[in-house]
């Protein structure tokens, strides 16, 4: 079984349908348990993850990202939202 959800696309600024494995989770109360990663599929403690920037709900809420991906979420972020040169 899996989740739809849907991701967006820095380049095209417009949300891609997806589907996550069901064990993805935008709310945990256990921080300890195990989850997989809605960008990579690496198994990480939900507390050890963050709120992606890029997967959501289709309400809006953000997956449980690991730190590398999140990393990798607000470099394109920034890359995208960054001042241009020609000013």
């Amino acid at each position: 079984m899996s989740i739809r959800a849907r991701k967006y696309n820095v380049e095209l600024h417009e949300y891609e349908d997806i589907l996550l494995p069901d064990e993805c989770r935008t709310y945990e109360e256990n921080m300890g348990k195990m989850v997989p990663c809605a960008q990579c599929g690496r198994i990480f403690r939900f507390g050890e993850m963050y709120t992606s920037r890029e997967v959501h709900t289709a309400y809006g809420f953000g997956y449980a990202v690991c730190a590398e991906c999140y990393d990798g979420e607000t470099d394109r972020f920034l890359k995208e939202h960054e001042p241009s040169k020609e000013e």
